[in-house]
């Protein structure tokens, strides 16, 4: 993946920095092939770029002002220029950089079993008051108590909002049975809106191949499933799912006395995306060091992210533990409340009754303080 080189070295005092906010574009064209961009340009300048609804770029600066050039109509060529003039920076160096990142943008437009996220560049961590939005938005739809819950209308004005505040990236999470069957109607209203879509299921969910099937055609963008590698018949639903254009992480509760070397071969052979695992209680064991060390060698990431699935109870979600508030994912409950994700969640308000500004407001308040 190209870094880019970083121009900006050359930059001068003047230059009017790309205002942060949101900017879009739906009929730009690559050949005879249609794409669309969703650019969120954050305060500190780097980007988070959403291409044709299935896939999440985070830009440094230098990749972000090409995309949003892009976004504005222009081709490589009149990108080059508008970044050198803007730079006071060599042409020819520019164009270089323009040309890779957009060789690198094209593959992606063409490429089977998208990441949910990848970084182009070198990023640098943003704080807290560096992001307008969340990267994600973890939906968790099965009720645990007797609140109420929201309905298939209410859960399409909840990703309206969601996509108006500029958050990339929904999941998807416990789809009780009453919703199964509109689950094709929300993935297609989220595809529409342009917003990146995950499920997190334990395979209960996914009924026969033909309702598997339908979900993708909706705009389904990438999968992570739970289930036990004991499991012979899950581990067969999930050979087959691999067999799909989706991009698939399979999470596993890690147990040091299970020899995972059999069923990881058949993963590996048929393209399994990426690995978490649950259940960890020491990440120094030698067991679990060595099957890191086995995906490494296959070039499989493993997801440390990624929202939990079965809530034990509402108001514990099951979030990483540490002692940081992190804005970066936010959790929705079955009701519409909104949570910030740490040790103790802490409930905002609730996203289909207030605005999304004031609940943001809130979330930045609880992370200064």
């Amino acid at each position: 993946m190209s870094k880019f080189t970083d121009f900006f070295n050359f930059s001068i005092k003047d230059v009017q920095e790309i205002e942060p906010g949101f900017y879009t574009s739906h009929d730009l064209m690559h050949g005879e092939t249609p794409y669309r961009l969703h650019l969120r340009v954050e305060p500190n300048h780097q980007g988070l770029l959403t291409l044709n609804a299935s896939t999440v770029l985070h830009l440094n600066k230098t990749a972000m002002e090409m995309a949003y050039f892009l976004i504005k109509g222009q081709n490589p060529s009149e990108i080059a220029k508008s970044i050198s003039q803007r730079y006071k920076a060599p042409k020819d160096e520019i164009k270089r950089d323009v040309d890779s990142f957009y060789e690198t943008l094209t593959g992606f437009i063409f490429h089977e079993d998208l990441p949910p996220t990848t970084i182009l560049g070198q990023i640098e961590n943003p704080e807290q008051s560096d992001i307008v939005a969340p990267y994600r938005l973890d939906c968790y739809f099965s009720p645990t108590t007797e609140r109420s819950i929201l309905n298939t209308a209410e859960w399409k004005i909840v990703f309206e909002k969601a996509f108006n505040a500029g958050i990339p990236h929904v999941m998807l999470v416990d789809i009780h049975d009453a919703l199964v069957d509109e689950l094709p109607d929300l993935l297609r209203h989220i595809e529409e809106l342009g917003l990146v879509s995950g499920l997190v299921t334990d395979l209960s969910e996914l009924k026969n191949d033909a309702f598997i099937d339908e979900i993708l055609a909706c705009g389904l963008d990438h999968l992570l499933i739970d289930a036990n590698p004991r499991d012979q018949e899950n581990l067969a639903q999930i050979l087959h799912i691999l067999s799909k254009d989706i991009f698939t992480c399979l999470r596993m509760p890690f147990d040091a006395d299970f020899d995972y070397s059999k069923i990881m071969q058949e993963l590996f052979a048929q393209g399994i995306n990426a690995f978490a695992f649950s259940n960890i209680q020491d990440e120094l064991d030698i067991n679990f060091l060595e099957l890191q060390a086995l995906i490494s060698e296959h070039g499989i990431s493993i997801a440390d992210d990624m929202p939990q699935s079965r809530l034990a109870d509402e108001l514990r979600i099951p979030f990483p533990t540490n002692n940081k508030i992190n804005l970066k994912y936010l959790a929705l409950l079955p009701n519409g409340d909104l949570l910030i994700p740490s040790d103790k969640p802490i409930t905002i308000g609730n996203l289909l009754q207030e605005d999304w500004n004031i609940l943001w407001a809130k979330c930045q308040d609880y992370s200064h303080g």
